[in-house]
């Protein structure tokens, strides 16, 4: 394998590729341009197979990284849950999953919070290999916390216009009502009942203080 090389993801679907040279472009094109370029190199190509062009340097990326790349949630919304304990994601947030989008949801029951958490099922899979990877599943204390965490999430499908179905004990933990705020999370979506958030979301001057000796703390350890 040859120094200087350019690692390309291509997806016949999305037909994005990654650019290894300091800074990441996102350009789309189309298979027949690649192939003319590079005849026989780009035929065929799928999710995790990659080809090697000579540019400066080179990098990987699977299709969960390549994912997790593209995909990050922002933003604070409004919405309003329906009388059978449906709600309409915000389109930015339909948008922004893209071919997620054709996946399952996992919706978590927070740990910390009177809140829900919802993952596209992809990144959920990455949060569970990483907590099994912590256990022994010969211990029974550990046993415990496997079930204890497999009870406390749930897969639920989403229709075309981004509607997803909220399971009533779900819909008690988190207190909801009928107005909720969905926050932009990174690679989830956090959902709470508008009055719940108010009353337990941190003010910014906590948030200064509070921060501010965690970093403190964690440079003198």
């Amino acid at each position: 394998m040859k120094n200087g090389l350019l690692k390309i993801i291509y997806c016949k679907c999305v037909r994005w590729f990654i650019c290894a040279c300091g800074n990441e472009k996102f350009l789309n094109r189309s298979s027949t341009f690649f192939q003319q370029i590079y005849p026989g190199e780009c035929s065929g190509i799928k999710w995790n197979e990659v080809e090697y062009f000579g540019i400066n340097s080179y990098f990987y990326l699977d299709e969960q990284c390549f994912f997790a790349k593209m995909t990050e949630f922002t933003g604070t919304y409004n919405a309003t849950i329906d009388d059978k304990g449906r709600i309409v994601l915000p389109s930015a947030f339909k948008k922004e999953m893209g071919e997620l989008a054709l996946e399952s949801l996992v919706i978590e029951r927070n740990l910390f919070k009177d809140c829900l958490d919802i993952y596209p099922e992809r990144f959920w899979k990455d949060r569970v290999a990483a907590f099994k990877s912590t256990l022994d599943p010969f211990d029974e204390e550990d046993d415990e916390f496997l079930q204890f965490f497999y009870e406390n999430f749930i897969k639920v499908g989403m229709a075309a216009n981004g509607r997803i179905n909220i399971p009533s004990d779900y819909f008690s933990y988190g207190k909801l009502k009928k107005n909720v705020r969905l926050i932009g999370m990174g690679l989830s979506i956090r959902m709470w009942d508008v009055d719940v958030y108010e009353s337990q979301r941190m003010d910014k001057a906590t948030f200064a203080r509070r921060f501010k000796e965690k970093r403190k703390s964690r440079t003198t350890e």
